[in-house]
């Protein structure tokens, strides 16, 4: 589980329907759903943000849990 106000760095490969990376502070996740994502994938609710730090709005995004903070990484042909 990742605490509210942790900050990701997502690539545009490690998140789902956004196509481009991902500075993403953290306010909710939503685990009880990764089992329809066999487990790969979170929804996770926060903010985006700017390189320089300032919020540039809300997002739900389905996040890879292989990128995730202490998460193992996943192979690298593991698109799922």
């Amino acid at each position: 589980m990742i605490a509210p106000g942790t900050v990701l760095r997502l690539s545009k490969d490690d998140w789902r329907y956004g196509g481009h990376n991902l500075i993403l502070q953290v306010e909710q996740m939503r685990p009880d759903l990764s089992v329809y994502y066999d487990n790969r994938w979170v929804w996770i609710v926060g903010r985006s943000l700017g390189t320089d730090g300032g919020g540039l709005g809300r997002v739900v995004a389905l996040v890879r849990v292989a990128a995730l903070p202490g998460a193992p990484r996943a192979d690298a042909t593991d698109v799922g």
